[in-house]
């Protein structure tokens, strides 16, 4: 029925049509992904790709047969289009790690549950030292690990906490806070703005968990005002604690700071350029295109007497990303590097840059510019962003959010500028917020409020 649609070129109906049958599952997809392995005819290849013409999020069932569908369509475009294939069908082990509980062997103590993920180690860090005040940490996997661990705690007669490290939707908080026991406690940690850049605010349960919680974390002096809930200062159960910095054991494999030339000779750069970039996991909310405007920005200025070298390194888990590939194909001042990157690596690629770029929409904090800071690269950010409260003057440089041209122009004042005081800057920031302290002082903020509750 597709098929016929598309050939009389009723593109919105046989667009209907994939939706249905792509809602029937992986089988129907695998086998779509098997016939086009075996060169179907070429007309039937470019209606499909045309009809599949739409922002997609790899490795979802749609992007995968268009993925299927690239390869084959030849052309001027077609090593770019082989490049969107593989970033819209990914190879990656996106799976979460789970750790499996011990009970402790002394009563009191309290199950900490949270969810961990192989993708960040800031869970790990700064959760490294709640043993030290009574409470044991539960590593689980997503919404449905959290809630399975409480069952299960709660049945066993425990009185357990669950810590939560992003908002969730209405449902699930309302699903959540009714399971939980009188004697059960829960708290939440304020990294993004309700208003997430992939969930209308209607559907957020920020409300909920905010009413429930013994004990609420924010990481910088305004989060409370930028989530509108200035009615919450003051409030006890409020415990400011700032993202810890990426060195040290429990921080992952980074091997930060390290030595910039030596980075660049292990990533075959050039040693004498000078580049900026994004290091990371590429979500919507990071708004990597404003990045590319800025980059083609400096492309089309003249008698630039060194041209900024913009590099993109890291998978692409946006709706965005075959946008994002044919973009930075168009532009010879942009590198874009789409593998998933293991710490080590992604280490390398930080420490290898003059400047970090953090050109998100509006946000609460950010990993990237703690791990830019642990490998002593200063940062460029907006002015209206909470960088001011977590880099040192020294390291920072300042754009108005969402100017493509004002985020040129700070990424131009950089070039040719002596650096040794902003890095220096930029390691002294890291240092202040190492994560041996900072996760000593949230396990005693946080035992402060789930005992007393």
């Amino acid at each position: 029925m597709a098929a016929t649609h598309l050939v009389r070129g009723e593109l919105s109906l046989a667009g209907s049509y994939l939706r249905i049958a792509r809602q029937r599952g992986p089988t129907f997809t695998s086998q779509v992904v098997e016939v086009f392995s075996r060169q179907p005819h070429a007309l039937f290849i470019r209606l499909v790709e045309r009809v599949s013409r739409m922002h997609l999020l790899p490795n979802g069932e749609l992007a995968r047969i268009r993925a299927a569908v690239l390869p084959k369509l030849g052309g001027a475009s077609h090593e770019v289009d082989i490049r969107v294939a593989k970033v819209l069908s990914p190879h990656q082990n996106m799976q979460r790690v789970t750790h499996q509980y011990h009970a402790p062997s002394v009563i009191d103590c309290k199950r900490f549950i949270v969810a961990g993920s192989s993708s960040n180690p800031y869970v790990w860090m700064i959760n490294a030292h709640l043993d030290t005040v009574g409470l044991t940490v539960h590593f689980v996997s997503g919404f449905s690990g959290l809630m399975q661990a409480l069952g299960e705690a709660q049945e066993n007669g425990e009185f357990p906490h669950v810590h939560l490290d992003t908002w969730l939707s209405r449902r699930e908080a309302m699903q959540l806070t009714s399971a939980l026991r009188p004697t059960s406690t829960l708290s939440v940690t304020a990294h993004d703005l309700e208003q997430n850049h992939a969930i209308r605010p209607k559907v957020t349960g920020a409300s909920v968990l905010i009413e429930r919680a013994n004990a609420i974390h924010v990481l910088t002096r305004s989060a409370l005002t930028r989530l509108g809930r200035e009615e919450l200062n003051g409030d006890a159960r409020i415990m400011r604690v700032p993202h810890p910095s990426y060195y040290g054991p429990q921080s992952g494999s980074y091997g930060l700071p390290q030595d910039r030339m030596e980075a660049r000779r292990h990533l075959h750069r050039d040693l004498s350029e000078f580049s900026v970039g994004l290091v990371g996991r590429i979500s919507d909310r990071k708004n990597v295109e404003l990045l590319l405007d800025a980059a083609e920005i400096l492309h089309k200025m003249q008698g630039i007497k060194q041209q900024p070298r913009v590099y993109i390194s890291g998978s692409l888990r946006t709706r965005f990303a075959e946008r994002i590939v044919r973009r930075t194909a168009a532009l010879p001042n942009v590198t874009l590097i789409t593998d998933d990157l293991d710490d080590e690596t992604a280490g390398r690629h930080a420490a290898a840059l003059d400047a970090a770029v953090v050109p998100y929409h509006g946000y609460l904090n950010s990993g990237w510019t703690l791990l830019a800071l642990s490998a002593g690269v200063p940062i460029i950010a907006s002015r209206e962003s909470t960088a001011s409260e977590v880099v040192p003057a020294d390291a920072l440089t300042e754009f108005a959010e969402g100017d493509a041209r004002s985020l040129a122009e700070a990424i131009l004042s950089l070039v040719g500028r002596d650096r040794s005081l902003a890095e220096r800057a930029a390691r002294r920031g890291a240092d202040e917020v190492h994560p041996n302290e900072i996760a000593r002082l949230y396990a005693y903020e946080m035992a402060a409020r789930i005992f007393r509750a």
